[in-house]
């Protein structure tokens, strides 16, 4: 027995060394699930001391307990009044039943107009005082539903659609960023950064080599991270080193909160702004299981667009945008806008943001727009597939309208229960007519929808929590060289894995995959 265990470590030991290691030895040793896990158990935390307060308030004070009781039946009876989603307010609905009557707490704490107002109305301020450097809303020779979509994006978010601008499609997150780094050894005045995921590892340690140099030049360096997306991946240490390599190394909302509605409204964005001249955009983190270099959810899957020309001026506002936010100085947009010479592409290019910084969910009006104007074909690769009633709806008739819906999922999931909705939700889409592919040991983080009409790329998942609780960002384009690439992408995943058949599942799944999915509006 003793030699089988020998052997059985010998083997353990000769697969590790075989891993992608991080430079640091405290990323490197972060076991895989832990974040996720942490970050669960914190959420259970923050409920279990929510309720124990509740019970030791209704306990000293016996008349709290109906005063909240009716303070609960009066928040459900809003959420039934309010415009939401039939599902979020099932959701919100069940909540109440099970929180014997501090249901509505939870619901005040996370409520955009009360726990957001401030921020909503400082945000307000600097779109007012950016407006003026967006430039006007011209379109040129566009199909019926491209302009559709554009004159949405910019009545919904006062995004402007530009041309004169050359983009590439990256189907390898780390092909982005060996691109990304070469263009940086070439930047002469200003590099910025925003990120939701800054994380210990090889990928971070070039970034900041190339980006010590380049500040050393004269060249201005700007870094903004979340710090929920950041948190325990990124140590103090480093914070500090790169801050005294002279990078404007800035926090968006540093979680202060005790409570969960503190991870809401998290910056989940992925720009880059190089000299105002080349941007990039995707769903890739600064994290080293984004290029393979370190694994973590089986192989990594990513994309994202490398753009040059005017349209740059979009991902530059709306960088500066939330510089100013969270830093608290006002931006000089003029410095920074109208470098790009225009290029000869005459393909329209709208890089779009979408939060709780505006009324509407623009972001999911972006994909729901998309969808309704598909006639030939609509694929989609996400991680998460849980979009809201309407837009699950609207997927139903697309597909029973005899549209090719074609939907990539990861065959492997980081998040569990997540997962779960996410596979329930494709086998109602396949049992409609949809064509499911689990990408065969790979976890899917791109995030890409493209029609006959259109693609959109960016970091945006299709579930409700980037809907409406996120910072999140893309680029829209009806660019013809992308859209074959975008295709050529999908084409190599329907001929590398199989087309997925529907199966049965037991009551038991059943009934915890249904109480999953009434609460998924609210993970």
């Amino acid at each position: 027995m003793s030699k089988f265990f020998y052997n059985a470590r010998k083997k353990l030991r000769a697969k590790l060394k075989e891993r992608p290691t991080c430079v640091h030895k405290k990323c490197a040793d972060f076991p895989t699930g832990v974040k996720a896990i942490l970050t669960d158990l914190f959420i259970v935390l923050q409920l279990a001391l929510l309720a124990l307060l509740y019970a030791l308030c209704a306990y000293v004070f016996p008349v709290f307990f109906y005063i909240s009781i009716g303070l609960t039946v009066l928040a459900g009876a809003y959420v039934l009044i309010c415009e939401r989603d039939s599902q979020s307010k099932a959701s919100w609905l069940f909540l109440f039943l099970l929180s014997f009557g501090c249901g509505y707490i939870v619901y005040l704490l996370a409520n955009v107009n009360v726990c957001y107002g401030y921020n909503k109305r400082k945000y307000s301020q600097i779109f007012e005082r950016s407006r003026m450097y967006r430039g006007g809303f011209v379109l040129g020779d566009v199909s019926h539903a491209v302009a559709e979509d554009c004159e949405y994006i910019y009545n919904a978010g006062g995004y402007i659609p530009y041309t004169g601008t050359d983009i590439k499609y990256f189907s390898d997150a780390r092909k982005l960023f060996d691109n990304l780094c070469a263009r940086l050894e070439e930047a002469k005045e200003f590099v910025f950064l925003e990120y939701f995921i800054v994380a210990e590892g090889v990928l971070l340690e070039r970034l900041i080599d190339v980006l010590a140099r380049k500040v050393a030049e004269g060249v201005e360096v700007r870094f903004l991270y979340d710090d929920v997306g950041s948190q325990i991946v990124l140590t103090r240490e480093t914070k500090k080193r790169i801050k005294k390599a002279g990078i404007k190394f800035k926090v968006f909302e540093r979680l202060f909160s005790p409570f969960y509605f503190g991870l809401n409204y998290r910056d989940h964005r992925k720009i880059i702004v190089i000299d105002g001249k080349t941007g990039y955009v995707g769903g890739c983190n600064i994290a080293d299981e984004c290029t393979n270099q370190r694994r973590m959810e089986g192989l990594w899957k990513d994309a994202g667009l490398r753009i040059d020309g005017c349209a740059v001026d979009g991902l530059t506002i709306t960088f500066l945008r939330q510089w100013e936010f969270s830093v608290n100085e006002k931006a000089d947009f003029g410095k920074y806008i109208n470098r790009a010479e225009p290029t000869s592409n005459s393909s329209t290019v709208v890089p779009y943001a979408g939060g709780p910084e505006i009324d509407e969910p623009l972001c999911r009006g972006v994909y729901y727009n998309m969808i309704s104007a598909a006639r030939d074909k609509l694929y989609i690769m996400t991680p998460y597939l849980i979009p809201d009633s309407d837009l699950f709806a609207q997927l139903i008739a697309k597909i029973k309208s005899g549209c090719d819906v074609r939907i990539v999922l990861p065959a492997v999931p980081d998040y569990a229960y997540i997962y779960r909705v996410t596979r329930y939700n494709a086998e109602k889409l396949m049992a409609a007519g949809a064509k499911i592919y689990y990408m065969r040991g790979t976890f899917v983080h791109s995030k890409v929808m493209l029609t006959e009409n259109s693609v959109a790329v960016g970091s945006v998942n299709m579930d409700m929590r980037a809907f409406y609780l996120e910072f999140d960002n893309g680029i829209y384009t009806d660019d013809k060289a992308v859209m074959e690439d975008v295709q050529a992408d999908f084409e190599k995943v329907f001929e590398t894995n199989d087309e997925q058949k529907p199966v049965k599942h037991n009551a038991i799944s059943t009934l915890v995959t249904s109480i999953l999915r009434v609460v998924s509006p609210l993970m």
